[in-house]
C-alpha cells in the first residue's frame, strides 16, 4: 500500500498558510476506495493517537478549485 504525504490542499506544496497547520497521508487500496488521514503537522507521537480523522480520498477537494 503506497502512501502519499502531500498537504491537505492537494499535491501542490505551494498552498495557502493552512498548509503548515495540517498534513495528510493517503493510503491506496486495490479493491476499496483510497483513504486520506488528516492530522496536525506539529503533532507528537502521543497526539497522533487521538488527533486525526480519515475519509475516502474522493471526499476531499482542493480549496482553490472552489474559489
Amino acid at each position: 500500500m503506497p502512501a502519499d504525504t502531500d498537504p491537505v490542499e492537494g499535491t501542490d506544496s505551494s498552498a495557502d498558510a493552512a498548509e503548515d497547520d495540517l498534513q495528510s497521508q493517503v493510503v491506496e487500496y486495490d479493491e476499496s476506495p483510497d483513504r486520506r488521514t488528516v492530522f496536525p503537522a506539529d503533532a507528537d507521537e502521543d497526539d497522533l493517537l487521538t488527533h486525526w480523522f480519515t475519509a475516502d480520498d474522493t471526499s476531499f477537494v482542493d480549496l482553490r478549485d472552489l474559489r
